[in-house]
């Protein structure tokens, strides 16, 4: 099992240096996405209620050599009208972003998710065997939403299946109203965006289909991918902020502990979104479990 380590704290650089994101628009039944860069693939998956957008600060990457592809989910920004938005399930995700990585022909693809997205990234890990990756990571996610004495790690340590239907409600009816409450907890405690960074949250945030939300939390309740982390062949990893105001550091723990060959880092100082918060951080931090034997290495940009 590879240590818990802290990633170590580094300068954000301005976004325009990085190369800017290409928008395909979704069509039919498949998603849209974002990308820029080209060599190894690193496809990345929103969280709820966001969009891939929340990657902005990943275009980075690119100059390093990685092909950083951010999909929309349906329901979601890009993908916000899609046929199936209204009967989303973590398995419909996953099975779209298959359906991508098909279309663009991508190889030994590195898939990260954030969130939501992480149990998407799990998903094609369990629901799509054949598919050509070569890692799966996650950013700040149990394996099971709902918590109880056997798992007190789900959301918030004691989250259970009526305060999720509860919540699926409340989206459905009035999903405006709840913007707020989500957008603050992406951040670090104590921390909160600043104006720029929460006028684009929000943003994403109002381009989603409430139906989609309320189908896809209700969704999450119901998955527990203990066991396919415990049967993973594929090399995993983990990054978790120091400071999430949704996961306490012992869900990072007791994530890794399901499957020992795995990696956990912390990046100091971020909260839900550490990708978001401080991008650079974080990039450091997942370059570094990209370092891996085995891993098929970026190519020199």
């Amino acid at each position: 099992m590879d240590a818990s380590h802290t990633a170590p704290a580094t300068q954000d650089e301005p976004a325009g240096l990085a190369p800017a994101f290409a928008v395909h628009t979704a069509s039919a039944a498949r998603p849209g996405w974002r990308e820029t860069g080209s060599g190894q693939a690193l496809l990345l998956l929103h969280g709820w209620s966001l969009s891939g957008e929340a990657f902005d600060g990943q275009r980075a990457l690119a100059r390093l050599g990685y092909r950083v592809i951010a999909p929309d989910h349906a329901g979601h920004g890009l993908s916000a009208a899609l046929p199936h938005a209204g009967q989303a399930s973590i398995a419909r995700l996953a099975a779209d972003a298959a359906a991508l990585i098909g279309h663009l022909g991508l190889r030994d693809v590195v898939v990260v998710g954030w969130s939501m997205g992480a149990m998407v990234a799990w998903e094609l890990m369990r629901g799509h065997p054949a598919l050509p990756l070569a890692a799966i990571g996650a950013i700040d996610m149990t394996p099971r939403l709902v918590g109880d004495a056997e798992w007190p790690h789900g959301l918030h340590g004691c989250y259970d299946r009526v305060q999720a239907a509860r919540m699926a409600m409340h989206v459905r009816k009035d999903w405006p109203s709840l913007i707020d409450s989500v957008r603050a907890g992406l951040w670090s405690a104590g921390s909160e965006p600043d104006a720029a960074q929460s006028g684009r949250i929000t943003g994403m945030m109002r381009q989603c289909a409430p139906d989609a939300l309320a189908a896809l939390w209700e969704d999450m309740a119901r998955q527990d991918y203990r066991p396919a982390l415990c049967q993973a062949r594929l090399p995993l990893f983990h990054l978790v902020g120091q400071h999430s105001r949704l996961y306490a550091p012992a869900v990072g723990l007791a994530t890794l502990a399901l499957q020992p060959a795995a990696r956990l880092a912390t990046v100091d100082g971020t909260g839900h979104a550490p990708h978001m918060e401080w991008p650079a951080a974080f990039n450091t931090a997942l370059l570094g479990m990209l370092d891996w034997p085995g891993l098929p290495a970026a190519p020199a940009p």
